[in-house]
């Protein structure tokens, strides 16, 4: 299990719920029938007493305004009830900056693809200008940069792609929240390996930092060297456990859930 290895390991995660590509309709629709707040329960209780565990995602690059905004706060408010310690936010489409919806949120989190779905050629000024307008609607808020990356179906998008990580971490790496004045809470690169998709016309997306035979992309190698900067300079020495989980006993904040 993911989070068991992650509590170990101590990396953060991120979990969140099935909300893809919704619309204002299927928000409507689900949210009456009260499908998002089940599967939020589900996850909160499920990963409850894992440290590892620091961010409940509510949405991924959906659209809509009102509709969404009122989804996410009711998603946010159930989260508040069943857990109140973890962060919430959304991958919005970074198509937009100024999208209004993490207003409710704790973080105010975005998917990057300039310079390689949309907004031309790869440049870090609209890369940059992205960022601030961003930084400019939730000052107060961490910016959570939820996905960047290219494929690499081929050595020149092997090449395109390490190119775009280089564009990309060079503009946001001076904007982490470990430097001073820093508002980037988190960039995530999309994605560690190649994956299956259902596209038409595709059977597996390229976008991995491995390639399927378990080698590493130049963007891999780069990844591994530039992520490296931000990394502790060593693991604490005295620090040991035996890794066994406990489980989560029902209490009166649990019965009043249900």
């Amino acid at each position: 299990m993911l989070p068991v290895l992650a509590d170990r390991l101590g990396l953060a995660l991120w979990e969140e719920i099935p909300l893809y590509h919704f619309t204002p309709q299927t928000f409507s629709i689900a949210t009456d029938r009260g499908i998002p707040q089940q599967m939020l329960a589900e996850m909160d209780l499920r990963d409850f007493n894992r440290p590892s565990v620091l961010f409940h995602g509510f949405a991924n690059e959906s659209s809509g305004t009102s509709e969404r905004a009122g989804a996410l706060k009711t998603l946010h408010g159930l989260d508040r009830r069943i857990d109140g310690t973890r962060l919430t936010g959304q991958a919005s489409y970074g198509t937009d900056p100024n999208d209004p919806t993490s207003a409710a949120l704790d973080v105010a989190g975005y998917t990057l693809y300039y310079g390689v779905l949309y907004g031309g050629r790869l440049s870090g000024v609209a890369i940059q200008s992205a960022l601030m307008q961003a930084h400019k609607m939730y000052p107060r808020k961490p910016i959570m940069v939820m996905e960047y990356g290219h494929w690499a179906d081929n050595p020149a998008d092997e090449a395109q792609q390490l190119r775009v990580l280089h564009t990309y971490y060079t503009q946001l790496s001076p904007d982490f929240d470990t430097e001073d004045g820093g508002f980037v809470g988190a960039a995530v690169w999309w994605t560690l390996d190649d994956y299956w998709t259902q596209r038409p016309g595709l059977s597996v997306e390229t976008f991995g930092l491995y390639r399927p035979d378990g080698s590493l992309r130049p963007a891999g190698v780069a990844a591994g060297r530039t992520f490296a900067r931000t990394a502790p300079s060593a693991p604490p020495s005295n620090v040991r456990t035996s890794g066994v989980a406990v489980p989560i006993e029902a209490g009166q904040r649990h019965a009043l859930l249900l």
